[in-house]
């Protein structure tokens, strides 16, 4: 299906896809908790997207998550979200616990607690850094399950910056740091194919029709 997709996405496309996959990583991840306001939301994935973070974990225990179209620009297009949202569960911890299966590193974000600043936190294993709701940040069970903290310096009399731009000066700094200190961050092959097809079927225009052309063809042989 791959192959046989290739040909009905412009070079121009192909290339572009090219330049961003090799750019992808699932070694540095978010997981948002209970995000309600969608240009905040939509922001988040945006800057995700932009520093070549694929995969988004999204936990609803008390809020839904929604997007603005006009600020996340179509980013999540492009995403891979993992969304955690069985009604009237914890989905906090299910959700963590995955990540903490798949070998990351919990770092929880929160101005009310001093541990690591920023641009300490170490990279030599895969990083999820973890977001919590714009009133009251990370609930409890998400602090509790967090293998560490991490704050942003400021300087001024504001407690804490908007979740958006706490989320782009985290991204900037970790995937940074992630591609300078030559972990193995990028993506396998496997994954780098898996993300081609995603890909190729979002630049196609009346996809659903040429993948059922392909598949009437293929009962033939």
């Amino acid at each position: 299906m791959l192959a046989y997709l290739r040909d009905f996405v412009s070079e121009r496309r192909r290339a572009r896809i090219e330049t961003v996959l090799a750019e992808r990583t699932r070694w540095l991840t978010v997981a948002l908790e209970d995000i309600y306001q969608p240009h905040n939301a939509s922001a988040v994935l945006r800057s995700c997207e932009c520093f070549g973070v694929q995969d988004v974990h999204i936990v609803e225990n008390r809020n839904e998550y929604n997007l603005n179209p006009g600020v996340d620009m179509g980013a999540s297009h492009w995403l891979t979200l993992r969304r955690y949202r069985e009604e009237g569960a914890d989905n906090t911890t299910p959700a963590l616990a995955a990540l903490k299966e798949r070998g990351y590193r919990l770092y929880a974000t929160t101005p009310h607690r001093d541990d690591l600043l920023l641009e300490e936190v170490p990279v030599d294993r895969p990083v999820a850094v973890l977001f919590g709701t714009e009133e009251s940040g990370l609930s409890d069970r998400a602090l509790a399950a967090a293998d560490a903290y991490v704050r942003i310096p400021m300087y001024g009399f504001t407690e804490s910056f908007n979740i958006s731009v706490c989320a782009a000066l985290t991204l900037r700094e970790l995937s940074s740091k992630m591609r300078r200190e030559g972990v193995q961050w990028a993506l396998s092959e496997g994954e780098r194919d898996a993300l081609r097809l995603a890909w190729y079927r979002h630049s196609i225009r009346g996809v659903e029709f040429i993948e059922e052309r392909y598949w009437k063809q293929s009962a033939r042989r």
